[in-house]
């Protein structure tokens, strides 16, 4: 069926619908770009799939939990149970993530130094 024996009603509708999609694509897009800044690499402006920008957030996000919980802890501060637990199952989440990864993942975060982002190598 060509445009020219479509409804009219069906044309609106389908123009109605790729433009909603159109917006919807640009909204993920635009959430992506915004969280690829969040995440140091090296060189800063790596191109980066969106499956690497979610799965370096990941890992980002256990590094900084990892080392708050650690300054905590060398401050000697008081940690409630609650923070613990939260730590506990973030910790036990983010190694079933990093359990299926490829074996081949060029990412890696190594720990030590005090400046994280030359910790992230890619």
């Amino acid at each position: 069926m060509e445009i020219s024996e479509c409804p009219p009603q069906k044309i609106a509708r389908r123009v109605f619908t790729n433009s909603r999609e159109r917006w919807r694509q640009q909204n993920v897009n635009g959430a992506f770009s915004e969280l690829r800044k969040l995440i140091p690499t090296h060189p800063p402006d790596k191109k980066l799939s969106k499956n690497e920008i979610l799965r370096l957030a990941v890992k980002y996000i256990n590094f900084l939990v990892t080392a708050l919980l650690r300054q905590t802890l060398r401050l000697n501060v008081r940690v409630d149970v609650g923070m613990c637990v939260l730590f506990t199952l973030f910790s036990s989440a983010i190694m079933s993530i990093e359990a299926a990864e490829p074996a081949n993942s060029s990412y890696s975060c190594q720990s030590g130094s005090p400046d994280h982002r030359s910790e992230w190598v890619t």
